[in-house]
């Protein structure tokens, strides 16, 4: 079996404990929210800069020892989320931290300069693969060298060692782009060629997309050529070039998207600096490439978002807070799409249109974007993993590390922690609630891989007990009241009558947290909110609300979300990941979402029509299928209803939805922060063993 390589970059930084050197925001006292965060925008630990050149370095690095080998586009095809490896240490616990990983030998350890002498001395004794550099010793003699000596390293003689070894060299700057492109370079022995291309280019970016395309074409060519199973050379000769145009023409792109900048009240309540710090701008193309070359895509480098984009998304939040008309709401989300576009140059767009899947660094939920000429949001049609940028410290060593890939095809357990007082006033809510956990309980017993754990906690000390009690769950699901106040700078949850925030320091959470909750991850105001700290607290994936959000349409959703997981258990293979079930049950809601604004088209919809045939199951099951298509699913989901309306004599019915589109896109304002790429819900090289995690 092939080994990944770890990194260890040690930097100088007086600090308690490792992982809890003042990762979060504090929210208490603003005097000292502001004397902290002096000089910074996305809150970035200036210890951290020294070592940042050596994360540089390590990015040129072989991932695991695969990347040193000759491999067969069969097994490339194979390569999914394989970032480096990267442990970010202060010198303060870095005696602690080597206890904690004995049975670890790092590929390298890089050390800042500032580093204690202490740690200096200790680390001539330490046990590493290439041994212990300071970060001014590396250059690209010593990254040659490390190649050579990794390779010459290799236990598994099954694959055949690369010959181009050699050919190492340092990029800086924008120039890192280019380091998304080599792994492939490699493998088809033309870095020659992709070095020319990118140093003789007028526009880095630009170049980098455009070989990167052509890069996957081929890998993809090869690989049709395998299924095709064509072995005569002459034959392959003669399908290539036609075969090549068709993969060039199907291939989508995986792109990351670095968006930084905050909001004025973020500005102006904790601050922080409305100057983008060079540092900082470092660090985040750091975690762009870094995430990039993990899922063989290409950077896409925005500049600071200004107020006006910031503006819309908090007015849209506030109008959906007070109550608001839905024409307005949409209004503003258009608004959002010419705002956002005006970012975006032309490849960059054609790029983002042609994603398989977007990764945004970003506080700003890109997704909301309605982009000229489309009629819904960003989200609808593609798939988007939001990693927040604020605080930068904390979100930065999350992406040094390697996310967890967790298999949900063969088992799944679900802690429900019920937070709503089951009294009068929260009635209506607590019947959807009870709706939902009918639906888990019905699933427990027909599904035989599938746990639920239930239970009413109506006191932070209970749910922190609860889900302890249940931290082996694959999902914890929340059903509580959200709690958003821009005076405190806050969203959190009501547990009870308590506000929760879970910035407890030694928190563990399972792997996905569902927050049925209003207005838990707003992100207008760059308030802290407790989505954001839920990721801190470990899961991989938690899904959040912008806005306050009706029971009843969030149960449909939530229900539609486990149906679709649990079915994947019987081998249904619509969706492969969490991230792209949920894309696709936003983009498919619109027939909810209108039957949900008209009590009387609800109704009909409901009813049967004269051939006795249940009017939602016939537009399900018969007449959408083939007509919806993502980027116009409103406008397609109103003709069949139209259609249905005439066959029946009642052409001009319910005018005012239908036609005026006057209904409320709640599932919209739904969204998924950290990696829900990485939890499958089917997988065939999971499914081959019985590991829940990689």
């Amino acid at each position: 079996m092939m080994e990944y390589y770890t990194y260890l970059l040690i930097f100088h930084g007086n600090y308690g404990e490792y992982e809890k050197y003042n990762p979060i925001m504090k929210y208490e006292s603003l005097d000292e929210i502001r004397r902290n965060n002096i000089g910074t925008m996305h809150l970035f630990d200036e210890n951290l800069v020294p070592i940042l050149p050596g994360i540089e370095y390590v990015l040129h690095m072989p991932r695991l020892e695969l990347d040193l080998c000759d491999l067969h586009e069969n097994l490339i095809d194979k390569f999914y989320d394989e970032p480096h490896r990267i442990m970010l240490v202060p010198d303060s616990t870095f005696i602690e931290f080597c206890e904690k990983i004995r049975d670890i030998t790092p590929a390298l350890v890089i050390y800042a300069e500032d580093c204690n002498d202490k740690v200096k001395d200790a680390l001539k004794l330490f046990n590493t693969i290439l041994g212990c550099y300071e970060v001014n010793q590396l250059n690209r003699n010593i990254l040659k060298k490390h190649w050579g000596e990794l390779s010459n390293k290799l236990k598994n003689n099954k694959y055949e060692k690369l010959l181009n070894i050699d050919e190492q060299y340092i990029f800086e700057g924008e120039y890192l782009k280019a380091l998304t492109l080599l792994f492939l370079a490699r493998q088809y022995n033309n870095i020659g060629e992709v070095l020319s291309k990118i140093y003789n280019s007028s526009n880095l970016e630009e170049k980098c997309i455009e070989m990167h395309w052509k890069q996957n074409t081929k890998q993809n060519t090869l690989m049709e050529i395998q299924k095709r199973k064509i072995s005569d050379y002459e034959k392959v000769k003669k399908v290539y070039r036609e075969l090549y145009k068709e993969e060039a023409h199907k291939f989508s792109l995986n792109i990351v998207i670095t968006f930084p900048g905050v909001p004025k009240q973020q500005i102006k309540y904790a601050g922080v600096s409305n100057i983008f710090p060079e540092n900082e701008k470092r660090a985040i193309r750091i975690m762009g490439i870094h995430r990039a070359i993990a899922n063989n895509g290409v950077l896409i480098e925005l500049p600071l978002a200004n107020e006006n984009i910031y503006k819309t998304i908090d007015e849209i939040e506030i109008r959906c807070k007070q109550g608001t008309n839905n024409t307005y709401i949409k209004r503003l989300m258009e608004k959002l799409g010419k705002d956002l576009g005006k970012y975006l140059k032309d490849y960059q767009l054609g790029s983002l249109l042609r994603a398989k899947h977007i990764t945004i660094f970003s506080d700003v939920p890109i997704g909301l974007a309605i982009l000229e000429n489309t009629e819904v949001p960003l989200q609808c049609y593609k798939s988007i993993s939001y990693r927040t940028l604020s605080p930068l410290t904390r979100n930065f060593e999350i992406e040094m590390c390697k996310s967890p890939q967790l298999y949900l095809g063969k088992g799944c357990k679900v802690a429900f922690a019920e937070c709503i007082i089951n009294n009068e006033d929260n009635a209506c809510v607590r019947r959807m609630s009870e709706i939902e956990r009918v639906m888990l309980k019905n699933m427990e017993r027909d599904y035989p891989n599938f746990v639920l754990e239930y239970a009413e906690t109506y006191s932070v000390k209970e749910i922190i007990k609860f889900i302890a009690e249940n931290i082996d769950a694959d999902i914890l699901y929340i059903s509580a009241h959200g709690y958003y106040t821009r005076e405190k700078n806050m969203a959190g949850l009501m547990v009870g009558n308590e506000l929760w925030m879970a910035n407890e320091n030694n928190l563990r959470v399972p792997p996905i947290v569902l927050l049925s909750a209003c207005h838990v991850s707003p992100r207008g105001s760059g308030v802290v909110n407790i989505a954001d700290l839920f990721v801190r607290a470990g899961a991989i994936a938690v899904l959040g609300t912008f806005i306050p959000v009706n029971a009843e349409r969030n149960m449909i959703l939530m229900t539609r979300l486990f149906t679709y997981i649990m079915d994947a258990q019987k081998g249904n293979k619509q969706y492969k990941t969490l991230a792209d079930a949920w894309t696709g049950i936003v983009a498919t809601n619109a027939i909810h979402e209108l039957i949900q604004s008209s009590k009387k088209l609800g109704n009909w919809m409901r009813g049967k029509n004269p051939k006795g045939k249940i009017r939602m199951k016939e537009f399900q099951l018969e007449r959408s299928r083939g007509k919806l298509h993502p980027m116009t699913i409103y406008s397609d989901t109103i003709k069949i209803i139209e259609e249905m309306l005439k066959e029946e004599g009642m052409e001009g019915k319910f005018r005012d939805i239908l036609y005026k589109k006057d209904f409320f896109p709640e599932s919209f304002f739904y969204q998924f922060i950290g990696y829900p790429e990485n939890i499958f819900l089917y997988n065939e090289n999971f499914a081959k063993n019985s590991d829940k995690y990689e």
